[in-house]
Parts: structure tokens; C-alpha cells; sequence
């Protein structure tokens, strides 16, 4: 029990891009409409030190992703966005079969004896909802030329996640385990409540280049409950009644099913800094390029437990769960992502593709993600509000 692998910080969600954008703001009665498919994959993961360790086989992601902007002033633009979307498709067994095969040993088995089906990441991630206001530039109340500075205030909106405890009985609930067909043992989000905001900030050098500094800080006020964290807890409480323990004391299985959790991820940051160019290719088309450095760190959450009393010491039982959730791991990444886009204005209704790939540099307790996706933008505008 006390090699319990915290699943569900190496299955955790490949980070896809957020649309980090830069200062301006959309033209009053102007909006935009997003769609954003992205593939991701990674042949290995960032450990405690740095080094990166090669998966047996790729983690694979395809998402879908969304957003709407709208411009309700020529300084104030509300937005809805949800990046990471929908993941339609995803193969996430090979992380878990090296994340598994602690515990499975425990149990005399492989990691592959028990997930034996297909392990995936499908479902949906968080809403964020907000308003970009610009305060500095040349819409904002403050007009300048050189510079712009925006902020943007919102929520994360939860939205449904898996039930790790019911996806473990996939696995533990029959005997011999791991007769499932599909499991999800990761989530593409923490689901969860959170608020905080985006800070913008242009360097206009001239009519073709600007460069953009980003910051975007969320904090989780509330609690998440321990079994739709991760499989970590489930995947500990299934050994125990399945094993040993469970075969020597069974009058203690309803204990170890009992025992409940909740974690606290406190908060998260991510900063940028994009070199963007822009340039006419002819009446109507224009290019934009840009390069992209981010870096987002994510703090090793505080896990608390609910071990019911009935569970007598001398078993190594309750030792061994709070094993599992001793040690968390702070999170960082660094990646780069190169951008081009296509702006075409002369057709029926605007239209922007943006093609992007991130490309990690490095990292600490996370996955090297390669990502490609295209960004899709139909701009609208509704006539009656647009400013005079």
C-alpha cells in the first residue's frame, strides 16, 4: 500500500491550450465563434527531478474545444470559453499500466492482468466565464498608442467529471479483477468551483510588431470531494479490501469502503510572454506570427482524510492510505508553441485560421504533451449595437 502511485498526478490532464490572446479588445457589436480541435500526445513525462521518462507506448488526447467573445463596449469584451472542451477520444492506458503496477503487485498481479480494456481521459473540462476590459491602449479609457493593458475577471464553472470510486468497481468489483471493458481513470479537469483573472499586457514597438506579456491566476476556494479527484483513493481502498487485509478481517470491508476525502488544489498560475508579428499578404489577407513562452505552475494540493474509527490500529491499513497522500508534488511545465494564423476578411463572414503546436521544454511531475491545434474564428457583427 505505502508504493501506491498517485494516479491521478500522472493521469492528470495534458494542460491544452487556453487562449491567453493579448490586450485588445472586440469592436462593440462585434463577437467572435471558436472551434478549437486539438490532438495531443506524449511519449513520456517530467519527473520530481526534471528527467523525462519514457512511456511504454504514447498517451494520446483528441479534444474539441469552444469559445464566444462579444463586444459589449469598445473597452469591455465578454467572453465564454471552454478549452480544454469535449474529448471525444483518448488513450491513456499506457501511464496508467506504470502508475498500476505498484499495487497490482501487492495483489500478485500486473498492472496489465488488471486493465485489461481500454483506459481513457473522455469527458468534459470546466466552463470559464468573463470580461477582458482593456484600461490602457488605444480603445480604453486611458488611450495610449505604445501600450495596452487588459484584465479579464472570471469563473470556472464546473462541469460533470468522473466518479473515480465507480470506475474502480469497473475494475476491483469483479473477480478476478480486471475484466472491465473501458475505465476512465483521469479527468480532464478538476471540477471544481474556481475564480481568479487574466492580466494583458502590449509593448506596441510598431504598426507590425507588438509583444505580449500574459498572467492568468485562479484559486479553488472550495474543496474538492477525494473520489472525483483522481483513482488514487479508490484504487487504495479496493487493494485493502481485496487484499490481505480484506481476506484476514473481512467484517472491515464496509469500513475501508467508507473511508471519504476531500482535497484543496488552492491555486494555480500561468505567465507568458508572445513576440507577435503582422503583416498584409494582399487587399483583405493578412498573416500573423507568433511565439509563445509559457510557464504554469500548479501547487501540490492538500489532501485531508476521513478514516472511520471502526478500523483498528496494528493493520498498517490507515498507514497506508494517508501513505498514498503524503507526499504531493508541486507541478511545473515549460513549453514553447509557434503560431501562424490567416486573416480573411472578404469572405461572407470573417474568418481566422490559426494553427499552433506546443512543444514542452521541460517540466516537473507532468507530462510532455505534444499538442497541434487549429483555431477556427467566425467573427459577426450585430449592426444595431455596434458603436457609432
Amino acid at each position: 500500500m505505502k508504493k501506491l502511485v498517485a494516479l491521478s498526478v500522472l493521469l492528470l490532464c495534458f494542460g491544452a491550450f487556453a487562449f491567453a490572446d493579448d490586450a485588445i479588445t472586440m469592436p462593440q457589436g462585434v463577437g467572435r465563434f471558436y472551434v478549437a480541435p486539438s490532438f495531443t500526445f506524449a511519449n513520456g513525462g517530467f519527473d520530481d527531478d526534471g528527467k523525462l521518462r519514457d512511456f511504454s507506448d504514447p498517451l494520446q488526447v483528441f479534444n474539441l474545444g469552444f469559445a464566444l467573445e462579444y463586444g459589449i463596449l469598445p473597452w469591455i469584451t465578454a467572453a465564454v470559453q471552454w478549452v480544454p472542451g469535449w474529448t471525444p477520444w483518448s488513450d491513456a492506458k499506457p501511464a496508467a499500466l506504470g502508475a498500476l503496477a505498484p499495487a497490482a503487485a501487492e495483489l500478485g498481479m500486473t498492472s496489465a492482468d488488471i486493465l485489461k480494456g481500454d483506459v481513457t481521459t473522455n469527458g468534459v473540462a470546466d466552463l470559464f466565464v468573463g470580461a477582458k476590459l482593456q484600461i490602457l491602449g488605444d480603445a480604453g479609457p486611458v488611450e495610449n498608442d505604445m501600450f495596452r493593458f487588459a484584465v479579464a475577471p472570471g469563473v470556472i464553472i464546473p462541469l460533470p467529471g468522473p466518479d473515480f470510486s465507480k470506475e474502480a468497481d469497473k475494475v476491483f468489483g469483479t473477480m478476478p479483477p480486471g475484466t472491465n471493458d473501458e475505465i476512465t481513470f483521469a479527468s480532464m479537469d478538476r471540477h471544481v468551483f474556481a475564480a481568479g483573472g487574466r492580466f494583458y499586457f502590449d509593448w506596441v514597438i510598431n504598426d507590425n510588431f507588438f509583444i505580449n506579456l500574459y498572467n492568468e491566476t485562479i484559486f479553488y476556494p472550495v474543496a474538492q470531494d477525494l473520489d472525483n479527484d483522481g483513482p488514487t483513493l479508490a484504487v487504495a481502498k479496493n487493494m485493502a479490501a481485496l487484499g490481505a487485509i480484506g481476506a484476514s478481517q473481512p467484517q472491515l470491508v464496509p469500513s475501508i469502503m467508507a473511508i471519504t476525502g476531500e482535497v484543496n488544489y488552492k491555486y494555480q498560475l500561468t505567465f507568458e510572454l508572445e513576440p507577435v508579428y503582422k503583416t498584409e499578404l494582399a487587399d483583405g489577407v493578412s498573416l500573423t506570427a507568433g511565439l509563445p513562452i509559457t510557464y504554469r505552475y500548479i501547487p501540490a494540493p492538500d489532501y485531508t482524510l476521513d478514516i472511520p474509527d471502526s478500523i483498528p490500529a496494528g493493520f498498517g491499513l490507515k498507514e497506508g492510505i494517508e501513505a498514498a497522500f503524503a507526499d504531493p508534488k508541486d507541478q511545473h511545465s515549460l513549453y514553447v508553441s509557434p503560431s501562424v494564423s490567416v486573416m480573411l476578411m472578404n469572405t461572407p463572414l470573417p474568418l481566422e485560421f490559426k494553427l499552433q503546436y506546443r512543444l514542452p521544454v521541460w517540466g516537473q511531475n507532468v507530462n510532455a504533451g505534444h499538442t497541434v491545434m487549429l483555431q477556427i474564428r467566425a467573427y459577426f457583427a450585430i449592426p444595431a449595437l455596434m458603436a457609432n
